[in-house]
């Protein structure tokens, strides 16, 4: 309902308004499918809808939930399913073997360290209105092994980015497989069939602040807000943006319901979105 179905509401209830209405500027709707468990369906439909014209709208409003609060930023990223293949032998004889989960546990100190090191620097100009002001590495699985006595022969593990503003998603992914490479030549010293190997399983371009752009100018008028509003998770706004469109995320609703047993929508909360809906079509019908 929150995040972001009440939205899907509004959405379609304007879109059937508008035909009854004469409108100066068209309305459209885009829905996209799986932004949950990569973003799957955002670039495909930005590629449909440029092969079929439809790049001449000024303003896209991405309705994830921002309580109505005009969002010009948010963080980019990838996601990695990790794989280390090690080696097998009674514990006892440890040095001859190759521990995946132990040689898993170097790539996560090399994360450790890498957060460190950003929470100590300075953050850049566009990630200062951020919180954390940083791009973070998350490791948030883990699993592997055959018994406490034996060197794990594999170790599986989930790992993200969530990149700032102003640093390239790229040169991290790149700076990660860098490591999971370095580790592999140290792990094939031991045996050479141990490995480090990486899937990315989706990949999220940052909505970067625009200058002057028509997007922040329309939600701003529309509802008022003249606020510096930035967000840590990620949305389609992104590939959307990367491919030529004016993008600024706007809906109801409280992230921090979001992704709960007991999702939830204030009625508060659906009744202004129906007001800025109300507000486009009579804007669009001037």
């Amino acid at each position: 309902t929150c995040d972001m179905k009440g939205f899907d509401a509004l959405a379609l209830w304007a879109l059937v308004e508008a035909s009854t209405r004469t409108l100066s500027r068209p309305l459209q709707i885009a829905f996209t499918y799986d932004e949950e468990v990569g973003l799957l369906g955002a670039p495909v439909l930005a590629d449909a809808m440029h092969k079929a014209g439809m790049t001449d709208a000024s303003t896209m409003i991405v309705g994830e939930p921002t309580m109505m609060k005009v969002v010009t930023g948010h963080k980019g990223g990838s996601g990695w399913d990790v794989h280390v293949k090690g080696h097998e032998v009674h514990s006892s004889l440890l040095p001859q073997g190759v521990s995946a989960i132990m040689w898993a546990a170097k790539l996560i100190d090399w994360a450790n360290r890498e957060n460190d090191a950003l929470m100590a620097a300075r953050p850049n100009e566009l990630a200062a209105p951020f919180d954390p002001p940083f791009t973070t590495l998350h490791f948030g699985q883990i699993k592997g092994g055959t018994a406490h006595n034996i060197t794990a022969a594999d170790c599986w593990a989930g790992f993200e980015f969530r990149v700032v503003p102003g640093e390239n998603v790229v040169e991290w992914e790149e700076k990660f497989l860098a490591e999971c490479a370095r580790l592999t030549e140290e792990m094939k010293k031991i045996h050479p069939g141990a490995e480090i190997t990486a899937e990315r399983y989706f990949a999220a371009p940052p909505l970067a602040p625009e200058d002057d752009g028509a997007a922040e100018a329309y939600a701003r008028r529309m509802t008022g807000d003249n606020g510096t509003h930035v967000v840590s998770y990620g949305t389609d706004a992104g590939h959307f943006q990367a491919r030529g469109w004016s993008v600024v995320i706007c809906g109801p609703g409280d992230i921090a319901q979001a992704h709960q047993p007991d999702e939830f929508l204030t009625v508060a909360q659906f009744n202004e979105g129906r007001a800025f809906m109300e507000r486009v079509l009579a804007d669009l019908s001037a």
